[in-house]
């Protein structure tokens, strides 16, 4: 290597590092999106429906902390919010459809107690129950989402 090359080198690597790393620009068949995900029903090893998803927790690092189940209730009412790990979830394709399954049933689910949801307006914490009862869902208007 001749004593020109040696500084393009150098000035090329220093330039690369300064640039931002990319992820890939294409989704494969075995990642799946947040969009997709939320809102898609849950059931369990008998085939059976015993909730939906309702949100996805992240931690600053970008991995997937927690998944947030909606479980319980008739159409809505009487329903509560419980956590899962994301590893306990397995999520497949039924052909243009996501199908996600758990090793839970709806009643081990439902003794899990009520996620509580951060509630970035400063008061107390949105707690994990649609009950219309004690402990009823509140959503803090926070002028738009920060997400």
């Amino acid at each position: 290597m001749n004593r020109r090359a040696i500084p393009i080198l150098a000035a090329a690597s220093v330039f690369a590092a300064a640039l931002p790393s990319f992820a890939d620009n294409m989704q494969t068949s075995d990642e799946f999106r947040t969009s997709k995900i939320v809102g898609t029903k849950v059931y369990n090893d008998a085939n059976e429906k015993i909730g939906s998803v309702e949100d996805i927790v992240l931690k600053p690092d970008g991995a997937m902390d927690e998944v947030v189940l909606s479980v319980g209730g008739f159409l809505g009412i009487g329903s509560k919010y419980v956590a899962v790990p994301f590893s306990d979830l397995k999520i497949s394709r039924d052909g243009n459809d996501l199908r996600i399954a758990t090793n839970g049933t709806k009643e081990s689910l439902k003794a899990l107690p009520d996620y509580q949801f951060y509630n970035e307006s400063g008061s107390t914490a949105v707690t994990g129950s649609s009950t219309g009862m004690s402990g009823t869902t509140t959503v803090p208007s926070t002028g738009g989402s920060k997400y």
